[in-house]
């Protein structure tokens, strides 16, 4: 693997999202359900440490820089609760956003525990001998 692409490898051992709201809002952070103790049953979601992404004026060598905005500069809570009903659609994050967010979460005193879980592997720590098709 070259260097670019192990710098460019996906994360997915946290619960960092780009959280799509249906206010058109598109928003990073630790997202995570809130469930019923007893029936499991999802009442809630929430988002820690929530940052609204938007896209910035195209430099003139073509590329989009990305802006991030507190979600509520108004509260100094960085943890807020949503309903299921305001989400459009949750994702992971890019290589390159997760990297500045978890900056962020460091800066603002979270430690890599907090952020990452282990990873699970099958045991067979190999490359694949082929791409899949």
């Amino acid at each position: 693997m070259t260097e670019q692409n192990e710098q460019s490898k996906l994360r997915t051992n946290h619960n960092v999202r780009v959280v799509t709201l249906t206010t058109s809002e598109r928003v990073l952070c630790l997202f995570g359900a809130l469930r019923d103790e007893e029936t499991e049953k999802v009442n809630g979601y929430r988002m820690i440490y929530p940052y609204v992404l938007t896209l910035g004026e195209q430099k003139e060598d073509g590329t989009l820089p990305i802006n991030y905005t507190r979600f509520n500069p108004f509260s100094p809570y960085e943890e807020h609760l949503i309903s299921g009903e305001h989400i459009i659609s949750v994702v992971l994050p890019d290589a390159q956003i997760f990297d500045n967010y978890v900056d962020k979460l460091r800066e603002a005193g979270m430690k890599d525990e907090q952020i990452f879980y282990p990873e699970e592997t099958d045991g067979d720590n190999s490359e694949p001998d082929q791409a899949a098709e």
